[in-house]
């Protein structure tokens, strides 16, 4: 299992999503939506998601260029048992390794369904790419693999919280961000020059507008985050004052 520190803590992460059944519309994807929200808490930034079908080629490809772009990359889905699984093969030939059974896993495995019952695609699920730890988490006994800076967890979105959970610690930075957002009843077009400016003055603070109800009754949040409360604080003392000048102009 994965050490339970890390230094530094990961700062930039990739989401690689890895499925047919998403990009179909066949299943609606929840992990990259869970992860973002969790390692946004921890401070981490999820900079990027991508989807890639169950092609291996793709897979290896777009998987060398996230692991060389950012801190860490974590997969969802393709560890499963069947003919269309193939992350962890595809995660080793990444690396150029071998993919091996894990004996820990077999044995895990043995013990906890009987050395009958171990068929092939069972097997499947405890074979790991040379040199990768395993990731166990209490959800599965199948366990996810963590290679250099790319960790590798299940689709099964309770299993990927779990996983996730597992190894939290290698993405928490002590500077957890704070969002704090601002209820908003006029268009974005009239403010939205005005929003441009103050974001500009204000580099270290995000500031994203998005609109809820359009047409005469408009409504929609104005959203800050950022690592420090006071000047979070200080940016939506701005945006609030130019919004009440808005109103005003408009009810005049």
């Amino acid at each position: 299992m994965p050490h339970a520190t890390q230094t530094p803590a990961h700062q930039s992460v990739a989401i690689l999503i890895i499925g047919n059944e998403v990009l179909s519309g066949r299943t609606r994807e929840a992990n990259a939506w869970f992860a973002a929200k969790t390692l946004f808490n921890v401070g981490c930034k999820l900079s990027e998601v991508a989807i890639v079908p169950d092609i291996q080629e793709t897979i290896i490809k777009t998987l060398q260029r996230l692991h060389q772009q950012y801190d860490a990359v974590i997969t969802s889905g393709g560890i499963g048992p069947t003919h269309d699984d193939i992350t962890m093969q595809s995660v080793a030939n990444t690396f150029d390794v071998p993919l091996l059974e894990h004996a820990e896993t077999i044995q895990l495995m043995t013990n906890f369904y009987g050395e009958d019952a171990l068929t092939e695609g069972r097997r499947r699920m405890a074979r790991l790419p040379k040199g990768a730890e395993p990731i166990i988490c209490e959800q599965s006994i199948c366990p996810g693999a963590l290679i250099q800076n790319v960790y590798v967890f299940a689709g099964v979105p309770h299993i990927f919280a779990s996983q996730l959970e597992s190894v939290l610690s290698h993405f928490t930075t002590g500077k957890s961000f704070i969002r704090q957002e601002i209820e908003v009843y006029l268009p974005e077009s009239s403010f939205a020059q005005e929003l441009s400016d103050i974001q500009k003055s204000n580099p270290d603070i995000e500031i994203g507008s998005y609109p809820g109800r359009c047409g005469k009754q408009p409504t929609g949040k104005i959203c800050l985050s950022g690592i420090d409360k006071e000047r979070i604080t200080n940016v939506k003392n701005q945006i609030e004052h130019m919004l009440k000048d808005k109103e005003n102009h408009e009810n005049q």
